[in-house]
């Protein structure tokens, strides 16, 4: 299986578990507890991905160019949690909106 394939698939799987048992499950849904929820598993992402690639030299095709793996598992799970993120966010009527000063 291309490398590739393997770190968007665990990207996947990852926000698709923190979006279906998770999430719905905390008390208070509010944005800045999703970014820190996320930034957690953001970095628990990272260092599995980084167990598997880190020091291989191996660069993930970007179809335009390649990046390192740190790169591209930060980017395929920004493209898989977007439409995760906007439906969440809509069914819990989560403010997107700045605090008001």
């Amino acid at each position: 299986m291309d490398h590739e394939l393997k770190v968007f698939i665990f990207a996947a799987a990852v926000i698709a578990f923190a979006y279906v048992a998770i999430y719905p499950r905390m008390t208070e849904k509010t944005l800045n507890r999703m970014m820190v929820l996320d930034l957690g598993l953001s970095a628990v992402l990272v260092v599995i991905v980084g167990l598997l690639y880190y020091g291989s030299g191996i660069r993930f095709s970007m179809v335009l160019f390649t990046v390192p793996w740190w790169v591209f598992t930060l980017l395929s799970a920004a493209i898989v949690e977007i439409p995760f993120f906007i439906w969440f966010c809509k069914k819990w009527d989560i403010d997107l909106s700045p605090p008001s000063d």
